[in-house]
């Protein structure tokens, strides 16, 4: 009888871990319909050594600090986005690359619980919870953002992956060549991790735990510390080039307004001890998760109207609110009972689990990251929110399932299961026909004026590239230091240096007060962004072409 009851549950948690993929896929997939935001264009402006041989903010005003050549190992792939961006410059490929990466991180998911759990049971409830959990609320939308977030997850997973063999067990004793190749390939996702952006040096810790369980014995060692030194070498030079990118030394409005962002800043340019123990309390006090937990609730008032505002009440979104914050409180409270009941039975045997170990590790780096963010935009859940879900399963993998915490957590995966079927037809019902509206519609959405929607570009380009001619600017890739937006950015990705009308005109512009005086102190080529970006003034003097507006050397 009891094997009867055990084959039951084991064809009812199946179904429902296929269910729950499925749900996950299919909302990952329908992604390609959600607008571009702008950070999606952004990071792509801004990160363009592979096309300039350096990388810049939004203009030029900040110093030296942010036009800097990168570390020659983040080069990669800064020559890798350059020919990807390039070959295929439309806002569909911006959408079809963050959709296809979300799916292979899913996959690594999957691939990354098979290796870490002990039993088939094991397997289908961790498999429920994890893929569960980026089901719930806007999170799946969230994965498909083109953003630093999605290869800085994508290689830690890939690390995880690397560490762990089958069966929940590490390596056993590693020959030589093996432990080389592990250790080289953990070396390389991390310099991958490095280059995208400042947060994954927080993720060191990971990395440099995934090099330590990933290889076992004798052959081990050599590979560790040679390997281990050239990370801890690699780590500072990507730190030190991020604090430094991050700051704007030569206009200080953009550096109060980066240092209001991140209390890290506030740290490194800390002048004496008292403030440097001012800034180092601020930041212990930050230190928390449960923000996170609220991110992906829908909103009123989404951020910068990455999704359409008004398409929730809020008292609708209050209940989703407390809804995921408890969820999310509740697993992480199962993962640390799971820790500690693991950590007092390897004390017993004389062996500890790496489980609960790399469990402790990923929490301990999400905090560290969160204690630094003054404030916690919607993008962040893109990576903290994985990196919480994925120390959740490493802590409850393993657990025996005769005992009282073992049912919880069998309890946990019905729940979340069913939940993470429910949760996308919720959001579909409220965001679908206004991402649907959007994805029909060309150039600049009016109820999301920070976005673009993934199709249509081709249409506008003939456009964008006849206003263009009407100020003398003919080729794009010989022209320098042109002013554009996320939109026109697409037309002229081959330019020199150019600079975006955020960083001209916009939030972004800190101490410029004229922009067409700024940009002839860059030598530039001219402006061609949206008509409607532009001041009353300078669209008068401007020559246009559809919604789009030109100005140029020499009379401006």
């Amino acid at each position: 009888m009891a094997q009867g009851n055990r084959g039951v549950e084991a064809k009812v948690l199946g179904r429902l871990r296929n269910t729950v993929v499925g749900v996950l896929v299919v909302a990952i997939l329908a992604g390609m319909f959600l607008p571009i935001y702008t950070d999606e264009v952004g990071w792509r402006f801004q990160e363009r050594a592979g096309l300039d041989g350096v990388d810049k903010l939004f203009n030029d005003i900040c110093g030296p600090n942010t036009i800097a050549r990168p570390p020659f190992f983040m080069m990669p792939v800064r020559y890798y986005s350059a020919f990807f961006n390039t070959s295929f410059a439309d806002p569909f490929y911006i959408r079809l690359s963050g959709v296809f990466y979300a799916l292979l991180w899913l996959v690594l998911l999957l691939v990354l619980i098979r290796r870490i759990t002990t039993s088939p049971s094991d397997r289908l409830q961790l498999s429920i919870i994890g893929v569960g959990l980026m089901c719930l609320g806007t999170m799946p939308l969230l994965l498909v953002w083109s953003r630093p977030e999605q290869p800085i997850l994508l290689a830690t997973t890939a690390a995880l992956v690397v560490a762990w063999t089958s069966g929940g067990h590490l390596p056993a004793a590693s020959s030589a060549r093996s432990a080389w190749l592990r250790s080289v390939a953990i070396l390389l996702l991390a310099v991958f991790a490095f280059s995208y952006h400042l947060k994954a040096i927080f993720l060191t810790p990971i990395f440099l735990a995934c090099l330590f369980f990933a290889s076992r014995g004798r052959h081990a060692n050599l590979p560790r510390i040679v390997i281990g030194a050239l990370f801890v070498i690699m780590a500072a030079a990507a730190a030190n080039y991020w604090v430094h990118r991050l700051q704007c030394p030569g206009d200080p409005v953009l550096f109060t307004a980066f240092a209001s962002n991140n209390m890290g800043m506030a740290l490194t340019g800390s002048r004496n001890w008292t403030e440097l123990a001012s800034a180092a309390a601020k930041i212990m006090g930050n230190a928390t998760s449960l923000e996170y937990f609220r991110l992906p609730v829908p909103a009123v008032d989404p951020l910068s109207n990455w999704l359409e505002p008004g398409q929730i009440s809020k008292g609708h979104s209050r209940i989703w609110s407390v809804v995921l914050v408890f969820l999310w409180l509740e697993m992480v409270m199962l993962a640390v009972a799971c820790i500690y009941i693991k950590v007092r039975e390897g004390w017993s045997e004389r062996h500890l689990d790496a489980r609960p170990v790399l469990a402790v590790i990923i929490l301990a780096t999400v905090l560290a990251w969160s204690a630094t963010q003054a404030i916690r935009n919607v993008y962040e859940a893109s990576l903290a929110l994985p990196l919480v879900m994925l120390a959740v399963i490493f802590a409850l993998s393993g657990i025996r399932h005769g005992n009282r915490i073992g049912k919880w957590v069998r309890v946990a995966s019905l729940l979340i299961g069913v939940l993470a079927i429910v949760s996308p037809l919720a959001v579909a019902a409220i965001y679908g026909p206004p991402i649907a509206r959007a994805s029909t519609q060309k150039g600049y959405l009016g109820a999301q004026p920070t976005s673009l929607p993934a199709f249509g570009y081709a249409s506008l380009k003939p456009d964008i590239l006849g206003a263009a001619r009407k100020c003398g600017i003919d080729d794009p890739a010989r022209a320098k230091a042109l002013m554009v937006d996320d939109l026109t950015y697409f037309a002229f990705m081959k330019s020199r240096l150019p600079q975006h009308q955020l960083g001209v005109l916009s939030i972004w512009r800190g101490t410029i007060d004229d922009p067409i005086a700024y940009l002839r102190s860059r030598g530039s080529g001219g402006a061609i962004v949206g008509c409607h970006l532009l001041p009353d003034e300078l669209r008068r003097r401007a020559k246009s072409q559809g919604a789009f507006c030109c100005l140029g050397p020499p009379h401006w």
